[in-house]
This record gives C-alpha cells, sequence and structure tokens, in this order.
C-alpha cells in the first residue's frame, strides 16, 4: 500500500466526513480548515483529526427578541394616573378587595355582631378559668367532704352528655339571666322553669334523679342539690366517672353546689344545719324564685 508522506489537500471529504443530511459548513470556515497544520506522519488515519483548528470562527451574536425581554429600562415609564377612590369622612377609601389592609367601613350585619360577641364572651371566660386556682378533679377524689371540699370538672367533662345526681330530695337552679327555680324529688315545684332549644329542662328530675343538661351548659349559671335521706348523695359523668356526698350526720347535711366558670364545672360540698328546710337553705344560698307572667292572647 502506498502512503504518501504528506496529506492531499485537493480532496476536503478525506479530512472530515459530512454525515448524510447535517448542513454543511460555512464557507467562512473553509480557510479555516485548510490552514489548519498538517497531521504528523504517525497519524495513519487522515479521516479522523483530534487537533482543534488554528484559529476559533467568532460566534455569531444573536439579536434580541423584541417580545421578551428581563432587562428594566433605561428611563422608568411616566406614573398612571391613580384610580379615583371613594371618601368617607374626608379620608380615602380604596374601591375593590384590600389584602392584608383594615377592613372597609361597613354596616356589619346582626349575625356578625353575635358572633363577634359570642367570641369576647368566651375569651373573658377562658380568662377566667385560667385565674382559677389548682383543684382536684373527678378521678381523683372519692368522696366529697370536710376534707376535700371542692373538684373541677375539665371542659369536655362540663359539656358532653348529661350530669345525674342520685339521691337528693329537692334541687334548685339559676341561668345566666338569673331565671331562678326548684323542684323536689317529690314533683312540688317553685319559680321558673328553664327550658333549653330542645325544649327540654335545663335542670330537673327524671324519676328519683335530678338531672343537668351538659349540651347546653353555657345557659346555666349556678345550681344546688339538697339530700335529707339518711343514704349518700352522688354525681355520675356520661364518661362513668362519679363522686359521693356522705349522709347527715351529728346534725349536719352536706348539700352540693355546682358552678359554672366560664366552660367549666366546679363541684363544691358545704355543711349546713340539718333542721333547716328547703327554703331556709335557697335564701342562704341567694336562691331568690322568680317567676313568669301569666300570657293572655291579645285583645282579650
Amino acid at each position: 500500500m502506498n502512503i504518501p508522506s504528506t496529506p492531499r489537500t485537493d480532496l476536503p471529504y478525506l479530512r472530515r466526513r459530512v454525515k448524510p443530511g447535517t448542513a454543511k459548513p460555512a464557507p467562512a470556515q473553509a480557510p479555516i480548515r485548510a490552514a489548519a497544520a498538517p497531521a504528523p506522519a504517525s497519524t495513519p488515519s487522515p479521516s479522523l483529526s483530534l487537533r482543534s483548528p488554528a484559529a476559533a470562527a467568532p460566534a455569531p451574536v444573536s439579536a434580541p427578541s423584541p417580545s421578551l425581554s428581563l432587562r428594566q429600562p433605561a428611563t422608568a415609564p411616566a406614573a398612571t394616573p391613580a384610580t379615583p377612590t371613594a371618601t368617607q369622612g374626608g379620608a380615602p377609601r380604596p374601591s375593590g378587595l384590600v389584602l392584608g389592609g383594615a377592613a372597609p367601613d361597613s354596616s356589619t350585619s346582626p349575625r356578625a355582631k353575635k358572633l363577634a360577641a359570642q367570641r369576647e364572651k368566651a375569651r373573658r371566660e377562658d380568662h377566667e378559668v385560667a385565674l382559677l386556682f389548682e383543684a382536684p378533679g373527678i378521678r381523683d377524689i372519692f368522696e366529697l367532704n370536710l376534707a376535700d371540699r371542692v373538684l373541677r370538672l375539665s371542659a369536655l367533662e362540663s359539656s358532653v352528655g348529661t350530669l345525674l345526681v342520685g339521691g337528693s330530695t329537692a334541687v334548685a337552679w339559676e341561668d345566666v339571666r338569673h331565671v331562678t327555680g326548684g323542684q323536689s324529688v317529690d314533683g312540688h315545684k317553685a319559680g321558673t322553669a328553664v327550658m333549653t332549644s330542645g325544649n327540654r329542662e335545663l335542670v330537673g328530675y327524671h324519676g328519683r334523679d335530678a338531672l343537668v343538661s351538659l349540651r347546653h351548659v353555657r345557659e346555666l349559671r349556678r345550681a344546688i342539690f339538697i339530700n335529707r335521706s339518711s343514704s349518700a348523695m352522688g354525681v355520675r359523668l356520661y364518661s362513668g366517672e362519679s363522686v359521693a356526698l356522705p349522709p347527715a350526720a351529728d346534725g349536719t347535711q352536706m348539700v352540693l353546689l355546682l358552678h359554672r366558670i366560664g366552660n367549666v364545672l366546679e363541684l363544691r360540698a358545704e355543711p349546713i344545719p340539718h333542721d333547716w328546710s328547703d327554703l331556709q337553705i335557697w335564701q342562704e344560698f341567694d336562691f331568690s324564685m322568680t317567676h313568669r307572667a301569666p300570657t293572655t292572647a291579645y285583645g282579650r
């Protein structure tokens, strides 16, 4: 095989093969390839060259696209006139939706006012609960007596199900509007019954047990339970937790006071003389019976 000592320059396809379908090299780059230094004689293949050309052709500068520019203009455009705003009370008021700013001055609906009042009331009540002294729960005390006289239910225990008081002989209640009433286990009633939105008594007797509807506990202010029997009086929750109060002994009887403080109920045992009547006990704890005005048909 006869291999020439110098490569031939009149046959450009021997130096670089052009694949079918690819663009041909630009005419401006042909002199650069022709002026490239010759390959060393030790390189037998004239069709492959790993050496870079002597001078690289300058990359073409692409013209900026007129449709998209991320650079700020040299001069800021003139400020557009502000949108006219409505004024109220001399102060400008934005027209439209304002996010993160003050709410526009507008008439508040009665529902919004009611919800705002309820939130404020709940905030005050929660603050009152936070200021209470530490008290044991119903799981911590077996009996309310002269040694352990008070316990406090949790918010969940105070609002779920029905609180049942067994063994009592009379009960009196007072709601948040200071409507007061009383009832004995024998069916005698005094004052005014407090009815819930479900047409159910907030406090009352069902058989021999006194019941407190905890679903509407925020309507209750306080209640008192009296026991004149020789057996103990007990309190039981919907969860099954219970606590007892001892029967009368040595001329002293224990009454159960139920107070709502914020969103929790507090149970307290108070000793009183055994010979006091129900009316005396109610007066001692400031339960003054209220009476509802009789309703008559209009125009009669």
